[in-house]
């Protein structure tokens, strides 16, 4: 008997057949062409794919001849040419002969085989399990019997009345190649096999009806499209397409059939992101070069239909009084912004008040609101605020009465206050008594003029009013970033210029994430001012008549106006973008007017040892204006050819500076000069363009920019081809002169905030640059260039030795900080930044000492991210500054060469303009990088700005999909590159059920195993951002044990007396309230949740609610002027009390801790043989609150110590001699090392090229 194949059942065995002989116990499947002989287990697997469904149903469609296969569907136009003349006129009659011949009355019912009649009543019995054939009595020669000729007449019959209806069936065609226009519809069947495909439509193509896809996995036409899809176009894992052929050939290899082609991937993502995505728009710039912008209204239409973005932005700003964090709380946000562009206006009880127009209060009064702004009631909850202008009801010569609008008289209302907006007062005012309120005579300002009303038509009201039609209009605000990239993986430089955004309207937490930031456009041809000009068009634009889109939360359709906040990048970057020369030049601040030297005492570039005297250690980092564009190149060819005579290769060397010199230069270096302002600069700027058109004299331009410090790079385009031209010509090809002069201007000036953006006073200060990579860099650099190979062992030991506990950051690599201080990265100066002041004691001079401390101290303030009150913060930060430019001055003044020590003097008037720093900090766009070059990297590098900007449309597309937003299909283009050169038309409608939504199957896509999805980690999506609440403890795996045998009865049995009869578990680690894994011996910092102002310090020592020992700080700790910290005893808190873990160093200067210890090295995560130095601390409990921690600085900063004064005009001085001393020391050394110069003979002069041939070649032989 042949074995019991149990639990494995062929639910329709007809379609099989059974093998005999070496084919015993095998199967093979009639229906599918290819099929081999397999067991019962594959054949059973078999029997549940797609592709065997698909032509069983094939086989029962054909039986059903001669009824059409699918009515619904259209013949496919690939299957046959026209038909020629008379064509129909026969196909009726064979039509009908062929089916008369198919479904004859006398053709006799096939044999039944043994296997069927063994399952026969299969189907009816769905209890049945098993399958048990006695293969003995199995009939081999009448259940293998091949078909006669009637049956394979048959056969062809219902291939060729199939084809006439239409259908083509090939059994030679594979299933990915079954998708030109066929379709076939597949009855619903109640007993079919679950395998979570739905049957009944062959894979349709890009252009097939809707109707034939899945609903579920909508937009995609089926589950594998829709997988792979996503899979494709995750931002940090992008595929190409022969990884793709091989993750396809792999799935097939692991059973899944039916898979689409590359080709057809490519063509359903094609389709859905020309009816759903963001366009690609062709641009032809100014300067000639082409390059890809990505739609911006498309962009904020999408993150405004976006449920996972859309309840986190903000459009109004608030006062939240003193306390600052995010950056429409700031004031540039709440008082700066042109009324207009602020959000204009609310709705109160069902009406639109907008400003700019009358409106009338509950009390009477008439008022014209100027902005809305929100702040927090005695409830908790938001409400609306306006500062309105009141009125004054007057009479003109005429007799009529009007209002004059008091500006200078501005106060604030509850916006629950307002009674009438301006429509319904035009309908009341003859009732109520009142003027009309069209009739606005004029504007009285603090000045005392009263001037006309000419900020809106009086007689209209605000035009967005018009413009919305009865809808909301909102503000979307931007930071706005530029930034310079490879796009190579190699260290070949391939420099793409980049635009990208995010909403600076999102809280601080997901404004910086990955998923949040948008890409606008790169190009590797056209400079960045270039690439601005068309972004700038769609702000204006959008600007103009405002950007349609679908509110997902209020479910209505609202009018967006665009609006930078700021403009964000590094400095030379920021330099460019701001117009001016860079921070080489002798204006090197783009905030101020601060001078630096003069041209003719630039140090210039020389092989001569005195020449960089002044200069620090040298650096591989430019500090001035490197973004050179294309029209800088050709401005230095021209100006290089023009120049090539007059100017002297060999220039002079600076002369040493005197002592007042040096001390004049370093007053005027830290501190405060002049601001710049936009319109000087668009007025010097006209000018200079100006007097290049009517007299053409490149020497004049050249001394304006030097005396200007402005240098417009778009501009110098056409200044260079009005340069170029000949002689005899007034005009350039280039450069028309009827049009005027703003034409040839940089588009940064037409950017609208307010009166316009200010580049040199809304580009913030960038702290990564700035700080991180640059006095962190050049100091940590300096002090290890310092040190000989002894004093570098011991730092290595020290940083090796250091506790990170708190700070966030993984254990220190000691010889890497040391070894390669020239190339380490933002996060190993992130690192150093915090624990410099411990690892360098000893081993630098005192005041280079003491400015690394005033650095440390000066970073966490710099990176708080939640500011309670701005006034003392303000003051705070200042002072820090301060004393680190005075530390510095004190040590050496030659450090301000580096035009990076002044630009941080204007970081506080940007926080309290833009928010605290970390809000403009540009990490998060660094990182971005990376996808950029990611995306050049699978381009074919033909036409890299249009690839990599399709790639970015495509990965907002799967974001915005994947994420359940909603999008409303949109006229797909007749052609495929109808997109790059037509505006964007964005979809509108007031219908709710217009606006789709991805099918019911894909969400689910981002909730399953959150912690290990692809999708949800990439967009940010799921659960994975969820933290444990506070308080979560984790157990040791210890067994429960007395609350008599724990330490924290044994030091504090008074706390827990009520467990006292309870059995307790000891844990590991603890969650703090702001998500910090705090472990034993780690320090903390605890508040109660009653008193949140006391808080004390304690280190974990038992973890059952949380046990430890408390310490207080007791004084000051030095060298390191930092808190010290003294045992006090031992306290109970409760778990959810633990606010943050903190860092907490040794007093190693003070004990004298030696490098005496060795521990064993681990290698390849295995304890090795090598070992290694560590420092031996002598007094455990002599230990220092370290506050240089970034890491919750808001908590740790109330212990922060003041600093001792400096007198400014001292450490000036004192810096300066030393300077200047240093200089003679060292001229001295060099007019000694020197050779003595022998006078040359002049009177020689006719030998003098033979003399020194015979010098230059003494053994050569004068006869040859």
């Amino acid at each position: 008997m042949a074995p019991s194949r149990s639990a494995q059942v062929l639910q329709n065995p007809e379609n099989f057949e059974a093998g005999m002989g070496v084919h015993a116990y095998r199967f093979k499947c009639k229906c599918c062409t290819g099929s081999e002989w397999v067991d019962l287990t594959h054949a059973c697997r078999h029997e549940k794919t797609y592709k065997h469904a698909r032509r069983v149903a094939v086989s029962s469609a054909l039986q059903a001849a001669p009824r059409p296969l699918s009515p619904s569907l259209p013949a496919p136009g690939l299957l046959a040419p026209t038909p020629p003349p008379g064509y129909h006129g026969l196909l009726g009659p064979l039509k009908e002969a062929i089916a008369s011949f198919i479904t004859r009355a006398d053709s006799p019912a096939p044999p039944v085989s043994p296997l069927q009649l063994a399952t026969a009543d299969f189907e009816d019995n769905h209890s049945a399990m098993e399958l048990d054939l006695d293969w003995d009595q199995v009939d081999y020669d009448l259940l293998m019997r091949a078909p006669d000729d009637r049956l394979r007449a048959d056969a062809i019959a219902a291939n060729l009345a199939a084809f006439m209806d239409g259908v083509s069936i090939s059994s030679d065609e594979e299933p990915a190649e079954l998708d030109e226009g066929i379709g076939l519809v597949m009855p619903d069947d109640p007993d079919a096999p679950n395998t979570g495909i739905q049957y009944g439509s062959i894979r349709p193509v890009r252009n097939q009806a809707e109707d034939d896809s899945d609903p579920r996995w909508f937009p995609w036409p089926d589950k594998e499209t829709c997988l792979l899809d996503i899979m494709r176009r995750l931002p940090r894992s992008k595929f190409s397409d022969s990884q793709m052929e091989s993750i396809l050939w792999m799935a097939r290899s692991f059973g899944v059939d039916d898979l689409p082609s590359v080709k057809v991937l490519k063509s359903a993502h094609d389709s859905i992101k020309s009816r759903f995505g963001v366009p690609s728009i062709r641009q032809q710039g100014r300067l000639g070069h082409i390059y890809y912008l990505n739609d911006l209204g498309s962009i904020i239409a999408q993150e405004m239909a976006n449920p996972r973005i859309r309840p986190h932005l903000h459009f109004y700003p608030e006062d939240a009084g003193k306390r600052l964090e995010q950056a429409w709380q700031a004031s540039r946000w709440r008082r700066e912004l042109d009324p207009t562009l602020a959000t204009p206006m609310i709705r109160q009880r069902g009406q639109d008040f907008y400003i700019l127009e009358p409106a009338k209060l509950s009390d009477g009064r008439v008022v014209v609101p100027e902005r809305w702004f929100t702040r927090r009631g005695p409830d908790g909850t938001q409400r609306f605020f306006a500062c309105v202008w009141p009125t004054a009801r007057v009479t003109d010569q005429r007799g009529a009465t009007g209002y004059v609008v008091y500006k200078s008289h501005a106060f604030e209302i509850d916006a629950r206050s307002l009674l009438l907006p301006f429509p319904t007062l035009l309908r009341t005012f003859d009732s109520d008594g009142l003027p009309d309120p069209r009739n606005l005579f004029g504007i009285h300002d603090a000045d005392g003029h009263v001037s006309p009303w000419v900020l809106t038509d009086p007689s209209c009201g605000n035009p967005w009013r018009e413009r919305a039609k009865g809808h909301r209009v909102k503000s979307f605000m931007m930071w706005l970033y530029c930034d310079d990239t490879s796009g190579n993986v190699s260290k070949k430089w391939n420099k793409h210029n980049s635009f990208l955004f995010t909403a600076a309207g999102l809280p601080r937490t997901m404004v910086h994430q990955e998923s949040n930031i948008h890409f606008l456009t790169t190009s590797n041809l056209a400079p960045p001012l270039e690439m601005l000009d068309g972004i700038a068009d769609q702000l204006e634009q959008a600007q103009a008549t405002g950007i349609w889109a679908w509110d997902c939360e209020d479910q209505e359709m609202v009018l967006l106006i665009p609006v930078v906040l700021a403009v964000l990048g590094d400095n030379p970057m920021q330099s460019e973008l701001a117009c001016h020369v860079g921070m080489k030049g002798k204006f090197f601040c783009r905030n101020c007017w601060v001078k630096g030297h003069d041209a003719q005492d630039n140090p210039e570039p020389s092989t001569s040892a005195g020449s960089s005297s002044l200069q620090p250690h040298a650096d591989t980092e430019s500090d001035g204006a490197s973004i050179h564009s294309a029209s800088d190149t050709s401005a230095s060819e021209h100006s290089t050819a023009s120049n090539a005579r007059t100017r002297n290769p060999k220039r002079k060397k600076r002369a040493m500076e005197t002592l007042a010199q040096l001390i004049t230069r370093t007053r005027r270096f830290i501190g405060s000069s002049t601001p710049r302002h936009r319109d000087e600069s668009i007025r010097a700027l006209r000018s200079m363009f100006s007097d290049v058109v009517s007299t053409s004299h490149k020497t004049n331009y050249r001394n304006r920019k030097t005396a200007t410090g402005l240098k417009d790079t778009f501009m110098e385009h056409f200044v260079n081809h009005l340069f170029a031209r000949p002689t005899s010509r007034t005009t350039s090809d280039a450069v028309d002169n009827t049009m005027p002069v703003e034409t040839y201007m940089s588009p940064i000036w037409r950017i609208r905030v307010g009166t316009g953006l200010d580049p040199h006073q809304d580009t913030p200060v960038e702290i990564l640059h700035v700080i991180l990579l640059g006095f962190v860099k050049y100091l940590w650099r300096d002090a290890t260039t310092r040190m000989n190979s002894e004093q570098k062992q011991l730092l290595i030991v020290r940083l090796n030795s250091t506790n990170v506990s708190g700070l966030g950051i993984p254990r220190l690599a000691g010889q890497t900080l040391v070894q390669f201080a020239g190339s380490l990265t933002g996060r190993d100066f992130r690192a150093i930044s915090q624990v410099a002041p411990f690892v360098l004691q000893g081993l630098v001079p005192p005041q280079c000492y003491d400015t690394f401390v005033a650095l440390s101290a000066l970073v966490p303030l710099v990176w708080q991210p939640q500011i309670e009150d701005i006034d003392v913060y303000l003051d705070r930060l200042k002072g820090a500054v301060d004393h680190f430019l005075l530390c510095t001055a004190r040590w050496t003044p030659r450090w301000f060469n580096k035009p990076k020590f002044h630009i941080l003097l204007h970081l506080a008037e940007h926080v309290r303009r833009f928010g605290p720093a970390i809000l403009f900090a540009t990490e998060g766009f660094e990182s971005f990088n990376a996808l950029i070059r990611e995306a050049s990297v699978h381009s074919n590098h033909l036409a890299p700005s249009r690839d990599i900007a399709r790639s970015f449309a495509s990965i907002n597309l799967i974001r915005h999909i994947i994420s359940g937003g909603f999008f409303l299909p949109r006229h797909a283009p007749d052609s495929d590159n109808a997109e790059e050169s037509a505006p964007c038309q964005h979809p509108f409608s007031t219908t709710a059920r217009d606006w789709l939504c991805a099918g019911s199957s894909v969400g689910p896509l981002v909730t399953i195993e959150a912690s290990r999805n692809a999708a949800a980690i990439a967009f940010h999506l799921g659960a994975i951002d969820e933290q444990p609440p506070p308080g979560t403890a984790i157990s040791d795996g210890a067994q429960p044990h007395a609350l008599q045998q724990t330490c924290a009865w044994a030091r504090a049995p008074h706390a827990l007396s009520e467990l006292a009869s309870r059995s307790v578990k000891t844990c590991k680690q603890v969650i703090s309230q702001n998500g910090d894994v705090c472990r034993l011996s780690d320090f903390v910092l605890a508040a109660k949740a009653n008193a949140p102002g006391r808080t004390i310090i304690g280190r974990l020592s038992e973890i059952l609610q949380v046990t430890g020992s408390v310490f207080v700080v007791s004084g000051v700790a030095l060298p390191y002027h930092l808190p010290s910290l003294a045992r006090q005893g031992w306290l109970v808190i409760s778990a959810e009390d633990v606010v943050c873990s903190v860092n907490v160093q040794h007093n190693c200067a003070a004990q004298s801790c030696s490098d005496s210890g060795v521990e064993h090295v681990r290698e390849e995560r295995e304890v090795s043989d090598r070992t290694r130095r560590v420092i031996v601390h002598r007094v455990p409990d002599a230990l220092v609150l370290n506050t240089a921690q970034m890491r919750d600085a808001i908590h740790v900063q109330r212990y922060r110590l003041s600093p001792e004064p400096i007198d400014r005009e001292h450490a000036i001085k004192t810096g300066a001699e030393a300077e200047i001393a240093s200089q003679r020391v060292k001229n001295k050394a060099q007019t000694r090392a020197q050779p003595p110069q022998v006078r040359k003979d002049v009177s020689r002069a006719p030998n003098l090229r033979i003399s020194t041939l015979v010098h230059s070649l003494p053994q050569l032989p004068l006869g040859g």
